[in-house]
């Protein structure tokens, strides 16, 4: 289909600033010392996708989310804590709740001053954070929330781990340019998945489910799970709910635990079934006596793990279920940018051609203010 229009209407929106990739000086921060992450939904969802994509044990030990605000009898502070509050409005409740929190641990005070990400304007974090001395790295006020991947909130975790954030831009801008362009593979690749998503649409499946075969990109799902519902369940312009519901998946988990009800439920979902490319390190598999698949020992994970996508795959298909098939070259910051990047356009193009914007969410600020009443904060 001809995307042009429905990007046009991208373009012109006060929101649409996610297009423009920025690389920001950043503070360095110690990789052999905890990173205290203080942020929730597009504040946290980007960032923690990078971190399981690319970190090492080390630093899954190291990564500290601190999201909800319930509470946390067994957190203590430790010398040397790295502390980031992330909140693009500077004025998420959660994130105040640990401000606070911290503030009345023992050890706060020997901290150095957090870095904050967050609007570089009067909000209240920027406002608290400049009094206080600490380093402000902006996130632009025409970039939402839940687009936020290509700013310091995908890029500060990524220079933590000692990974290439330039690299995780750069897929980034390779998919901007060609979409700007209106020519290429990956426009081409987005206007496809416009397509068949809105033709699949018109038939009544609203549900669809991303399946990436890699753990490490469990959380990736998590990050998409938002991007799609936060911004195509709406009260569209005529008044009429439209939408789709994304489903988290990953494989094989959940070809045990949801693909039941994929293939014999009601037809009204799809599934994009996500693959890694790419040569795994060999491994040796020792099958014991009395195993029932002593052929495993000619095997390897990776091929195991490849069969069963293709398996998975072909089930779907057999069954007549829409299957979207996404293969990444390589687990590598470049692809796995490219690949946000590409979902951003799809789901700001979708908006569109739903008659909805895209880039707003007005329940879920009227659940905040409900929040802030029941608190006695409104």
């Amino acid at each position: 289909m001809d995307i042009r229009p429905l990007w046009q209407a991208v373009v012109n929106h006060p929101m649409g600033g996610w297009r423009h990739v920025a690389e920001p000086a950043l503070p360095a921060l110690d990789p052999a010392k905890r990173l205290l992450w203080c942020g929730i939904g597009g504040s946290m969802l980007p960032s923690e996708t990078l971190i399981r994509a690319f970190g090492s044990d080390r630093a899954f030990s190291n990564w500290v989310p601190l999201a909800s605000p319930e509470p946390a009898p067994e957190f203590r502070l430790q010398a040397g804590d790295q502390l980031v509050l992330a909140s693009k409005s500077g004025k998420t409740l959660e994130l105040w709740t640990w401000v606070a929190r911290l503030r009345a641990l023992p050890g706060y005070a020997e901290l150095a001053p957090p870095v904050l990400i967050t609007q570089d304007d009067a909000n209240p974090l920027a406002t608290w954070g400049r009094a206080n001395g600490c380093k402000i790295l902006p996130i632009p006020v025409e970039v939402g929330g839940r687009f936020s991947a290509f700013t310091p909130i995908g890029t500060l975790p990524l220079a933590w781990l000692g990974r290439d954030a330039a690299a995780f831009l750069q897929g980034g801008r390779e998919v901007m340019a060609q979409v700007e362009a209106g020519a290429g593979p990956w426009h081409d690749r987005i206007a496809a998945t416009v397509d068949l998503l809105l033709d699949a649409h018109q038939q009544g499946v609203t549900e669809w489910v991303l399946m990436p075969y890699a753990m490490r990109l469990d959380n990736l799902s998590a990050w998409w799970v938002q991007l799609v519902a936060e911004s195509l369940g709406k009260v569209a312009r005529d008044g009429t709910r439209k939408g789709f519901t994304p489903i988290r998946a990953v494989g094989p988990v959940d070809q045990h635990s949801q693909l039941q009800r994929w293939m014999a439920g009601p037809r009204n979902l799809g599934v994009i079934l996500m693959t890694v490319e790419g040569a795994a390190a060999p491994e040796k598999l020792d099958p014991p006596p009395g195993s029932p698949y002593p052929g495993l020992a000619a095997l390897q994970g990776g091929e195991i793990l490849r069969a069963q996508a293709e398996g998975t795959a072909g089930a779907l298909e057999a069954a007549g279920v829409p299957l979207l098939r996404w293969s990444l070259p390589s687990l590598s910051e470049r692809e796995v940018g490219a690949f946000m990047m590409a979902w951003q356009a799809i789901i700001g193009i979708l908006g569109f051609a739903l008659d909805l914007d895209p880039f707003d969410q007005p329940e879920v600020e009227d659940g905040k203010k409900r929040t802030f009443k029941r608190l006695g904060l409104a």
